[in-house]
């Protein structure tokens, strides 16, 4: 089962007096199979964290070991090589392309990645989210959950290792927020991937199946809790 772990991770950004300590000496392992919810108030960190184990940010100082790859050790072309065959990231604004059906959005991150059967693993994926009868839609044709679960079967349709969610419920109302939960807890469930979620919403909550607060950018609870997916 992939894993990841994090050792002595800082990053800061800025200089002299304005320097802003983002993360401050992190250690975490985080595993397969889990619903990971990463908490905070803002500028604790969150976003700081889920770039860094995104290899969208390269870390200060420290190792970030992904699958056995130390991401912080990589280049910037490995990087980005590692971050587009490796992870998934799901926004809070959709950024899906308008033009586009939600087939054709997630055929064109296949297409761009250079997957074979790109059609139909974009297929696959949309039924996954429950919108195989919604896959010729365009994203204005939609409600907001539902360009959500689009962007989440675009995020995990080329089988990442990896599948973060930067606060995934916080433009959608009380029932697409559930809905949305539901899906990356049960995608969780999946032991060859791991499933990162930041978030300010309490609906995500009740599904998590760890907590990791961070405040000033070090972790200050780290929880397992008895959620169920299914909850």
């Amino acid at each position: 089962m992939p894993s990841i772990d994090v050792r002595e991770v800082a990053l800061a950004f800025g200089a002299g007096p304005a320097r802003t300590v983002a993360l401050d000496r992190i250690d975490l392992n985080i595993r397969s199979g889990l619903l990971t919810v990463v908490a905070g108030p803002s500028g604790s960190g969150k976003t700081s964290l889920l770039s860094v184990l995104g290899a969208m940010l390269k870390p200060d100082s420290g190792a970030v070991n992904i699958d056995g790859t130390d991401i912080a050790a990589l280049d910037h072309h490995q990087r980005s090589k590692f971050r587009r065959d490796k992870t998934g990231y799901v926004f809070q604004l959709f950024r899906l392309m308008p033009a586009l059906t939600a087939e054709e959005n997630v055929r064109l991150s296949l297409e761009l990645r250079h997957k074979d059967n790109a059609l139909k693993r974009a297929r696959e994926a949309l039924e996954e989210v429950g919108l195989a009868n919604k896959m010729y839609l365009r994203p204005n044709q939609m409600s907001g959950g539902e360009q959500q679960r689009v962007a989440i079967a675009r995020a995990f349709a080329h089988d990442p290792v990896v599948l973060l969610a930067d606060e995934p419920t916080a433009s959608l109302d009380t029932a697409n927020g559930l809905h949305v939960t539901k899906l990356l807890a049960r995608l969780a469930e999946d032991q060859s991937r791991i499933v990162i979620v930041v978030t300010h919403d309490p609906r995500v909550v009740p599904f998590a199946q760890r907590i990791v607060s961070l405040q000033d950018g070090r972790i200050a609870k780290d929880e397992l809790c008895s959620a169920s997916p299914h909850s």
